[in-house]
Formats: C-alpha cells, structure tokens, sequence
C-alpha cells in the first residue's frame, strides 16, 4: 500500500516512508507490530504537517518480523527501491526492525551505491504507541529515530545509506547492533572519530562518508542470486587446534559459497598443519574464506605473525567491517557474473582503495 500526502507548498526534496514493521510500529502484550494498512494512517495523522517533505507512506513488499528476514526479502526490497527511483524518488526513509537492521543498511548500502539514492534507516527499541495504539508511548524512542532521520534526509544531500539512532548517524557500512533491550543501540566500527564515529546532522555529513561507501560502479549484478546465497560463519573458540580444524573442514564439506572465521583478538588463529590444510581445501572448493574478529572495535591486522599466515593461505581480511557489512559485502560479490579469484580481488581492491587493508 501507498499512501500519498496531501499537498504541501515546500522546497524542499520529497521523502518516501517506507514500513517494514518491527518496535516501532508494535503494541500489545506480547509486543506484535501492526499491519502497514493499520499503522501508516495512524503515522501520517500523529505526524502532521510536522514533516513536509514526507510526501508518500509506503508498505515494505513483505510483512514480518526482522528475525525472520532472508535474502529473496532483501531482493524485494532492491527492486522496490528500483520502482521509487523510476519515479523520481532519490531519498527514501526506511522504518526497520532492530534485529537484522544493520544487515538491511549494509546490503542496501553495496547493492545501491552509485545509483543516485540517499537511504536512511531507523527504527526504535520501545514502541511508538501505548499497548493499546490509541495513544503516544511516552517512554519510547521511535519519534526522536524518526526526527533524527528525518533531519539527516533533509539538512544534507549526502548520497548512500545511512543509519539514525539514538541521536546518532552512521554510515551503514561501519553499525551493528550492540544491545538487545536497552540504548544505545547500535555502534560503529569506525575508530578514528571522536564521536565514535557518529556524524552531527547540524553540520554537513556529507563529509563523514565511510571508506568505500561509493566507491564502485554497479557491475553486473545479478540480485536473484540472491536466493541461493549460502553464507556461514565459524566462531573460534580456545580448543584444539587439530579439532578446530575438523570443525571447520565440517563446514567445507557442506560446500557453503563463503565462510566468515570469528576468530581471536586482531584476527588471531592457531596455527597448525591441520588448519592450513583445512584452508587449502577451501580454496581448492572455490570457497571465499574472510577473518574477522570477535572483538567489537579494532578489526583484523594481519601484521601480527598469529594472522599473517592466514593471509598466504589465501583468506580474505575483513579489516574493520563488522559482520552485517561482511554479510553483504559477500551477498553483493556473489551476486556479480565473477570468477572465484575476480571476487577475491575485488574485495582486496576495495579494502586498499578504501585505506582499511
């Protein structure tokens, strides 16, 4: 559904709302979020006049909690974007569940970089409405997420993807989330700020772009891909070395398209025969392998002679991307008409040109 605002005399560039459910549209006890046909009225009518730019109110292509998200939603999304483009629409402010939302930014930010979008994405831990959705919550947050990316959309004209939250944007490359009930919500991985990386929507954000956010060109992608998209992730834990290997040959012998390895500190893993030999058949079985850290901020070096001989086996460093940004880093270069040792170049090209190998 599509619901089209009442003309307004404004300058200002037009915003599509889009509703994908999640907090900030829930009420209830269990929380369950509303239909977009029940919600959107409700938002338009409490919004008002408040927010002339906001010309159209949109229903996401699919109804469900952000937990239960997979990739062909992800394809839906990218070609809604697509038709709202084709119409003229360049900003778009997109109304996310918390759980898969730094996901959601991130694919959004590689699949759309380049095509002329500015995205930003929010959404809320408490409910904007009471239980009963007759009236405002009065502990909630989702109002101030909204003004905030509703700030970002109109005081700046930065293209690519962005994230509002807790009075806070960040580019969508560099969030995850970081508490599962409370604020603050979500944090960067970027490190050389000050403010944790966060951009003031006073000041011009355009200057506050993420490495890489749009650097590269659409080449051929190909978003039905998307579908067979078969990612998995290893989580280190202090075992040893000979049956962390077998774990890991476990998820080689299931023939996934890339593996994630969480591993130690800077991206630090035993090293140990059975290991290198465990990511020689991964390279064998075309299997993109990326290192990453279980550590929230620093992300991989491999400078450090615990890494470094990952890197001669041919893994790939995930440098200070965070994991939603690794999920859709792959996602995107799976979806490219590329060779295995193409898409391993590609993705060490773009961490150079970016300043993060």
């Amino acid at each position: 559904m599509a619901l089209i605002k009442a003309s307004v005399m404004t300058s200002l560039s037009p915003i599509a709302l889009i509703y994908m459910g999640g907090t900030f549209g829930s009420i209830g006890q269990p929380l369950q979020p509303l239909a977009a046909a029940q919600f959107l009225p409700h938002l338009q009518q409490l919004l008002g006049d408040a927010y002339p730019a906001l010309q159209s109110f949109i229903a996401a292509p699919y109804s469900c909690d952000s937990s239960q998200l997979q990739p062909q939603h992800w394809q839906a999304l990218l070609t809604q974007f697509s038709q709202l483009q084709q119409q003229g629409l360049h900003k778009i402010l997109l109304i996310h569940g918390t759980d898969t939302l730094a996901y959601a930014a991130a694919l959004l930010a590689e699949f759309l970089a380049g095509y002329g979008l500015q995205v930003v994405v929010t959404g809320s831990q408490f409910p904007l409405l009471e239980q009963t959705g007759k009236g405002l919550n009065p502990h909630s947050d989702a109002l101030h997420n909204l003004k905030l990316a509703y700030q970002s959309l109109t005081q700046s004209h930065a293209e690519g993807v962005w994230v509002a939250f807790d009075g806070q944007v960040w580019p969508a490359l560099s969030v995850q989330k970081i508490h599962s009930t409370a604020t603050p919500t979500f944090a960067t991985s970027l490190a050389d700020s000050q403010t944790n990386g966060a951009c003031d929507v006073e000041k011009d954000i355009d200057k506050n772009t993420y490495p890489d956010t749009l650097t590269h060109a659409p080449l051929s992608l190909n978003t039905a891909a998307l579908n067979q998209l078969n990612i998995v992730m290893y989580y280190v834990l202090p075992l040893a070395a000979a049956l962390q290997a077998q774990q890991l040959e476990q998820l080689i012998e299931a023939e996934p398209q890339a593996i994630i390895i969480l591993a130690f500190g800077s991206g630090n893993l035993p090293q140990h025969p059975a290991m290198t030999a465990a990511l020689e058949r991964a390279w064998q079985a075309q299997i993109l392998v990326v290192l990453a850290s279980q550590v929230t901020f620093g992300g991989v070096n491999f400078n450090y002679a615990a890494a470094h001989w990952l890197q001669q086996s041919g893994v790939l460093s995930a440098a200070q991307l965070p994991i939603p940004a690794l999920y859709a880093r792959l996602a995107w270069l799976l979806c490219q008409d590329l060779s295995f040792a193409a898409r391993q170049a590609l993705w060490n090209a773009r961490l150079i040109n970016a300043g993060l190998s």
